[in-house]
């Protein structure tokens, strides 16, 4: 029964249906990843609910990468990063929280704009027969799949220490990205350093230019010494690079002549191993700005 379950949890997932109870926290997602937790019964009359939020969490996702992307910015999910846990399972009541990072791409074409799961509350996961399913399934209104060149790119298996296994499925989703029908299938690989493209930022006002710099560069391997900011003309060019340094992200401190280097300490005094990478004066000397790298 249990499995009869799990299998009727997938094909809801898959049709986009989700059982979201008040026990069930509404998925945070922002340009970082998404992350949610459930807290209550394990199993109810709708089956394994616990395991739902699975689907729950997997949706939110489907949509930020699909957000992220149209809004220029590329990113897939860092598989290495995902952090799973449960608290009780097996005594009816368990405490499920799931945080799942976005990594930054320089190029669009390795950006991933859908995602899935597979998983096991207790056993293993059907992965052929998910891989399958997600394959052959055909939205309304089409005639045939939404996965560019049929390539799935799939996880290491993701387990808890109780038992619960998951594993998780993104790809290139046709609607988004048939531009890229020449480069389907996933990779690691990265151009070689003369041909990488740098990460240029041009925003339109101060906060969101400080807000750009924080999610245009999250997780991202960057050349720290090609970076160049002007504060004034709210721009800042970056590159990134094989032989870098993985940065969580860049973050930009403003202070006045007064305050000198009062906010930047702060940031630095909370992240160990951050650095300034740039720093200088801006508004004709009158204010200060610290680029930072927190690794």
């Amino acid at each position: 029964m249990k499995q009869l379950n799990e299998e009727i949890s997938r094909i809801k997932g898959i049709m986009g249906v989700n059982i979201i109870t008040e026990q069930a926290q509404q998925p945070i997602c922002d340009g970082s990843g998404c992350s949610g937790t459930y807290t209550g019964v394990e199993f109810n009359s709708s089956g394994d609910i616990a395991h739902q939020y699975s689907n729950t969490i997997t949706k939110s996702v489907g949509l930020k990468l699909k957000e992220l992307y149209k809004s220029g910015t590329y990113v897939k999910v860092n598989f290495q990063g995902i952090k799973m846990t449960t608290k009780g399972m097996g005594s009816g009541n368990v405490v499920f929280t799931v945080e799942i990072p976005f990594v930054s791409v320089s190029n669009k074409c390795d950006a991933m704009t859908g995602f899935a799961h597979v998983g096991g509350w207790g056993h293993a996961p059907a992965l052929s027969a998910r891989k399958q399913e997600i394959l052959s399934y055909i939205p309304d209104g089409k005639n045939e799949n939404v996965v560019l060149g049929n390539k799935l790119d799939i996880s290491q298996l993701t387990t808890t220490k109780e038992g619960l296994q998951e594993y998780w499925i993104q790809w290139k989703h046709k609607d988004y990205q048939s531009e890229c029908s020449g480069n389907p299938t996933p990779t690691n690989k990265t151009a070689p350093s003369g041909t990488v493209k740098p990460i240029v930022i041009q925003s339109s006002d101060l906060t969101t230019f400080l807000n750009d710099i924080k999610t245009k560069t999250l997780n991202t391997t960057l050349d720290l010494s090609s970076a160049v900011i002007d504060v004034d003309k709210l721009s800042l060019t970056v590159k990134p690079s094989n032989n870098g340094v993985l940065v969580k992200k860049l973050v930009l401190t403003l202070s006045t002549s007064a305050d000198g280097d009062a906010s930047a300490n702060n940031v630095l005094s909370k992240n160990s191993g951050s650095k300034v990478i740039n720093k200088g004066t801006f508004e004709g000397g009158k204010r200060t700005y610290n680029l930072i790298a927190l690794i």
